[in-house]
């Protein structure tokens, strides 16, 4: 039987993410934009926009923490794709 790491319903990645951001250590993501999209890289920066919290990849890559499917393996309760 397979198994896979799931937040609880209507969990956040944004503890995951301000960890991996202190920690200085890489993410590997998956993503909402205009279809499930992937993305690698360090965490630069974490802000908050208009209600939304955001998370910085790389400098460049600019991701709402809301959009995310999955983490480091960690994926939201919702995400069956895999």
């Amino acid at each position: 039987m397979d198994t896979r790491q799931t937040l609880p319903r209507n969990g956040s990645f944004y503890t995951i993410i301000q960890d991996l951001y202190e920690q200085k250590q890489p993410a590997g993501v998956l993503y909402e934009d205009n279809g499930v999209t992937r993305a690698n890289g360090l965490v630069t920066s974490m802000y908050e926009k208009e209600g939304r919290q955001w998370m910085v990849l790389n400098d460049s890559v600019h991701i709402p923490i809301d959009k995310l499917y999955a983490v480091n393996g960690t994926f939201s309760s919702d995400y069956s794709e895999c």
